[in-house]
C-alpha cells in the first residue's frame, strides 16, 4: 500500500474589506464656479459705477466751468450798465438803499404833504423846477446808455434781458415822472389854493414810485444772478433839493 505524502497545505485567503469609494475633495472656496461668477459680477458692477461716477463728475465740471464763465459774462455786462450808469445816476439824484428802493425826491412828498395840511412845504416853485430839471436830465442819461448793446452776448436768456431792458425803461420813465411831481409842486407852492395840483402832483409821484421800485427790484435781481453787489445804503449824502 503506498503512503501518501504531505504536501503543502494551502493557506486559506483572508477576505479583504470592501474599497472605499472616493472622497471627492471640495476645491478651495474662491476656486469654486460660483464664487467666481459672482466676484466677476460684483467686479463688473464696481467698474460701470466707477465709470459712471467719472462720467458724471466730468459733466458737473464742464457744467460749473461753463456756469463760471456765464457769470463772467453776466457780471461784465451787469457792472457796465448797472454800476458804471444806473446806480451812479440814482445817486446824483437821491439816495440808493442797498436792495431797498432808492430814496429819490423825497422832498417832494413832504412838501406835497405840508401843503395839504396848510403847512409851510418848505421849498420854493423855484427848488422844485431846479430838482425837476436835474431828473429830466438823469432821465436822459439813462436813455443814452445802450442796455441791449451791453448785455447782449452776455450769457443773459430772452427772458433776462427783457426784465433788464425793461427795468432801465421803467426807471427812466419814473424819473420823468417825478420831474412832472416836482413841477406841479412847485406849481402849487406858488398858488396854494389850487388843490387839485397838490392831487396831480400826488398821483404824479405814486406812479413814478411805483415804477421804480418795480425797476430796482428786477435790477436787484439781475444784479444778484450775475453775482454783482448793490452799492450800500448811502448814510452821509444829502438828498439834491435844487439850487
Amino acid at each position: 500500500m503506498a503512503i501518501k505524502g504531505k504536501g503543502k497545505t494551502r493557506q486559506k485567503q483572508t477576505t479583504r474589506a470592501p474599497r472605499r469609494a472616493p472622497v471627492p475633495v471640495k476645491p478651495p472656496l474662491f476656486q469654486r464656479g460660483w464664487v467666481r461668477a459672482l466676484a466677476a459680477f460684483i467686479a463688473g458692477a464696481a467698474v460701470v459705477a466707477l465709470a459712471w461716477w467719472a462720467w458724471n463728475s466730468l459733466q458737473q465740471e464742464h457744467a460749473d466751468s461753463d456756469q463760471a464763465a456765464k457769470q463772467a459774462l453776466q457780471r461784465e455786462a451787469v457792472t457796465a450798465w448797472g454800476k458804471q450808469n444806473l446806480e451812479p445816476t440814482l445817486s446824483s439824484i437821491g439816495q440808493l438803499q442797498g436792495g431797498a428802493t432808492p430814496q429819490i425826491a423825497t422832498n417832494v412828498s413832504a412838501a406835497l404833504g405840508a401843503l395839504q395840511k396848510g403847512d409851510d412845504p418848505g421849498a420854493s416853485p423855484a427848488d422844485m423846477s431846479t430838482l425837476a430839471d436835474k431828473l429830466e436830465k438823469a432821465a436822459k442819461d439813462l436813455d443814452k446808455f445802450h442796455v441791449s448793446d451791453a448785455i447782449s452776448n452776455h450769457g443773459f436768456d430772452s427772458a433776462q434781458a427783457d426784465v433788464i431792458t425793461t427795468a432801465q425803461a421803467e426807471i427812466a420813465a419814473a424819473l420823468r415822472d417825478y420831474a412832472v411831481a416836482a413841477r406841479l409842486t412847485g406849481r402849487a407852492i406858488d398858488d396854494p389854493a389850487d388843490t387839485q395840483l397838490v392831487t396831480i402832483a400826488q398821483d404824479s409821484y405814486g406812479t413814478a414810485l411805483a415804477l421804480l421800485q418795480r425797476g430796482w427790484t428786477s435790477y436787484a435781481n439781475i444784479a444778484a444772478v450775475a453775482g454783482v453787489p448793490l452799492q450800500s445804503p448811502q448814510t452821509t449824502q444829502t438828498l439834491p433839493t435844487g439850487g
